[in-house]
């Protein structure tokens, strides 16, 4: 059978009314454990899913719109999800959310539920595999909020030595992807954002903590670059650490160690910023005396840190409602792609560095670490 299947083109197959196949599938023992088998076979074979839009329809609920995220206590992620949620609720349409903790297989799975649903609108926040483009296969209509594919560490290790810079762009594959939309943040913006901020301050020496081999944490290594090219203060160095909090506190902590303060530090994102404070104090800086920290994407818990922590803001609800809008617009009114500038946050983990304490850029020490 082409196309999807339904209830009928089950009972077709059997020469039985809907109502039977219905029944049988909900194992009603009025109905024979023969004619309960025959249909439970047929609907494996056929890969039928069956179909919860006529009860909605029953009971004039509202539409579904199908959300795949990665993590349920992420705070970036819980400020997109509520933008995602006000906006879709502002239109009639209800979200079914389905958290895919980073695992190709969850994000099928999650497909798999939101079809059985007959939900015919996707958004991905993140995501890790190839979720939306098995949903446009199906025909859903499908967006994706900050997509982060994976990058070859390769790449980011020149960006940080200084041998190569790629285009900000979007790459090829978003392009080639034509029933996709995107929204996205200003990745590059940000990070030029946060270094231009602490070049403003009076700053010299430079370091950054970078994130994961994704497109996010190399487009925001690029900003730092590009920033301080600009100011001629490039190179600077690199640090790299696990996508955990205790070895990036361990990395900072230990770059510490030989370095002399004033230090000035962009942090791939907020958490990383907090790993950087842990790492201050353990090695006795002072923060910001002697080391300011930004981070990006201003999480809730940012303004709780001790000190509260300079960040760049991602606009995280605005994301989520422009998905909205993006999946269920039929026309064009809503572009293929889509980004969002970020906002400075400033509060006590930066400071001005005092005139008798600036120095010259550290030169031969922005090799990547």
């Amino acid at each position: 059978m082409s196309g999807r299947v339904t209830m009928k083109d089950v009972a077709a197959a059997l020469g039985v009314s809907t109502a039977t196949v219905s029944r049988a599938l909900k194992d009603d023992p009025a109905i024979s454990l023969a004619t309960r088998r025959a249909v439970a076979e047929v609907a494996q074979r056929v890969q039928y899913r069956p179909s919860a839009a006529a009860r909605r329809l029953r009971t004039k609920s509202t539409s579904l719109i199908g959300v795949v995220v990665q993590s349920v206590g992420d705070g970036y992620i819980g400020e997109v999800v509520l933008g995602i949620q006000s906006r879709a609720r502002d239109l009639g349409y209800q979200p079914l959310f389905f958290a895919a903790e980073g695992r190709a297989e969850l994000e099928s799975q999650a497909l798999d539920v939101f079809l059985s649903e007959q939900v015919t609108e996707l958004i991905a926040v993140s995501p890790g595999g190839h979720v939306p483009i098995q949903a446009v296969a199906e025909g859903m209509h499908v967006a994706i909020i900050n997509g982060d594919e994976a990058v070859a560490a390769r790449l980011i290790a020149s960006v940080a030595s200084g041998v190569a810079a790629p285009s900000p762009r979007l790459g090829s594959r978003r392009r080639a992807e034509p029933m996709i939309k995107h929204i996205a943040f200003d990745d590059v913006g940000a990070g030029r954002l946060a270094t231009s901020h602490l070049i403003e301050l009076g700053h010299r020496s430079f370091a950054h903590l970078r994130g994961p081999n994704v497109r996010s944490s190399l487009l925001r290594l690029l900003g730092y670059r590009q920033a301080l090219t600009e100011a001629g203060l490039w190179p600077q160095p690199v640090l790299s650490a696990e996508p955990l909090m205790a070895s990036r506190e361990a990395a900072v902590a230990e770059f510490l160690r030989e370095a002399t303060p004033p230090v000035a530090m962009v942090a791939y994102d907020d958490l990383s910023a907090v790993a950087a404070l842990h790492a201050a104090h353990r090695v006795g800086w002072r923060v910001p005396a002697d080391l300011s920290v930004v981070g990006i994407d201003d999480i809730q818990f940012a303004a709780y840190t001790n000190p509260g922590l300079t960040t760049v803001a991602q606009p995280k609800q605005r994301l989520g409602a422009l998905a909205v809008d993006a999946v269920i617009d039929r026309g064009e009114s809503v572009p293929k792609v889509t980004v969002l500038d970020g906002q400075l946050v400033i509060r006590e983990s930066t400071a001005t560095v005092p005139a008798a304490e600036e120095g010259p850029a550290m030169g031969a020490r922005g090799a990547a670490r």
